[in-house]
């Protein structure tokens, strides 16, 4: 097996300074477009619950939704909170800069049914019940 002999000053040559500054920019790059592509898409998934929510209430919706495509109630209210909260991707706190986890930690609530018929103006789907939470009056 023949042996590479690394140069001592290969980190001082410019080609080589080239080469691991595009890496590292190659790489901090796709991370941040993987983050915000996953808060997109939870914006996204939030978003089309919501629209229709004047179908069944959004509780039960979350539910049934939940358990037909494998995925946790509590992701899906997640993403139902998040776009309540931001309904415009360009007011959320911290930017491009933010993840997924840090709004779920420092922005929404623990994703409980409780969140989702918390603070909100109540649409009645019919003169009893609120299409947004289930609430009944």
């Amino acid at each position: 097996m023949k042996q590479t002999i690394i140069p001592k000053d290969l980190a001082k040559q410019d080609w080589f300074k080239s080469l691991t500054d595009d890496c590292d920019a190659i790489i901090t790059e796709s991370v941040f477009n993987s983050r915000w592509a996953l808060v997109e898409g939870y914006h996204l998934l939030g978003k089309r619950l919501v629209e229709e929510s004047d179908k069944l209430e959004i509780t039960a919706l979350v539910k049934e939704v939940a358990l037909t495509i494998n995925k946790s109630e509590r992701t899906l209210f997640y993403a139902v909170q998040f776009v309540r909260k931001y309904p415009d991707l360009d007011k959320v706190p911290e930017g491009k800069n933010i993840t997924w986890v840090k709004i779920i930690t420092n922005y929404l609530g623990d994703g409980k049914k409780k969140e989702l018929e918390g603070d909100h103006k109540h649409e009645w789907l019919t003169t009893t019940t609120c299409k947004i939470c289930g609430k009944t009056r």
